[in-house]
């Protein structure tokens, strides 16, 4: 009894996380339709509420070790389709030169997702016992940039193109980033995502912007120092 009690248990959180990341797949939906209604200011939202989504269904998927094959495919679909697809689609894509850097982000988010894959243990060339890694940026704070500089720029192109730019490197980059694991870490990392919700619920949206944007920029620029279990403990 007890047995099957702890697999329906498994079970309903594997339910859970699916729904979850099926919610996150709608908000990237409605985010390339809002999109292409020009209405860019709601598809940033939608991408701030999947950032904040994204991060729950891996801190449950961690936290409970649930692995299930269904469950990862519909999770990287998710990802591909509202960090890579619904962010490309901000670029405002009215001509040839912004179509073709919204194609760059496209590939580069999937080749993040599809060779950089943060699925498997930790990274090779990582030395044992070494704390787990992303490998690339991962491509929801790339996305989180995305949506907030355009929420705070109000959509101006130029600049979008240009963070456009910068995040395609740094996907593309080699560069190992610590595994944000806010939810099961440091109290002060859980505020911090506490905070975000907050923000998106109750404060004005330049300022939750803003918040989000400097959030993503700290992870991206001071990983170790500031995300990195190491450098947590000496915080």
């Amino acid at each position: 009894n007890d047995q099957s009690c702890l697999q329906m248990n498994e079970f309903s959180w594997k339910d859970v996380t699916n729904a979850l990341s099926l919610a996150n797949l709608i908000l990237g939906l409605f985010s390339i339709f809002c999109s292409f209604c020009k209405r860019c200011r709601c598809a940033s939202w939608m991408l701030l509420i999947s950032f904040l989504l994204d991060m729950a269904v891996g801190a449950i998927t961690r936290h409970l070790s649930l692995c299930s094959k269904s469950g990862v495919e519909l999770n990287d679909f998710a990802v591909f389709t509202t960090f890579g697809l619904a962010s490309a689609l901000l670029l405002r894509v009215d001509g040839p030169l912004s179509g073709f850097l919204a194609v760059l982000y496209v590939l580069a988010a999937t080749f993040r997702l599809c060779f950089y894959s943060t699925g498997a243990a930790d990274p090779p060339a990582l030395p044992a016992g070494a704390p787990r890694a992303h490998r690339g940026l991962p491509c929801r704070y790339a996305s989180c940039v995305l949506a907030s500089t355009s929420l705070l720029t109000k959509g101006n192109a130029f600049i979008l193109s240009c963070m456009a730019s910068l995040m395609i490197l740094f996907m593309l980059d080699q560069s190992y980033y610590p595994h944000d694991e806010i939810l099961e870490s440091e109290n002060w990392k859980k505020l911090v995502y506490l905070g975000g919700i907050i923000m998106l619920l109750l404060s004005p949206f330049s300022l939750t912007a803003f918040y989000c944007l400097l959030w993503s920029l700290s992870y991206i620029f001071f990983p170790d120092a500031l995300w990195g279990k190491a450098a947590c403990l000496r915080l």
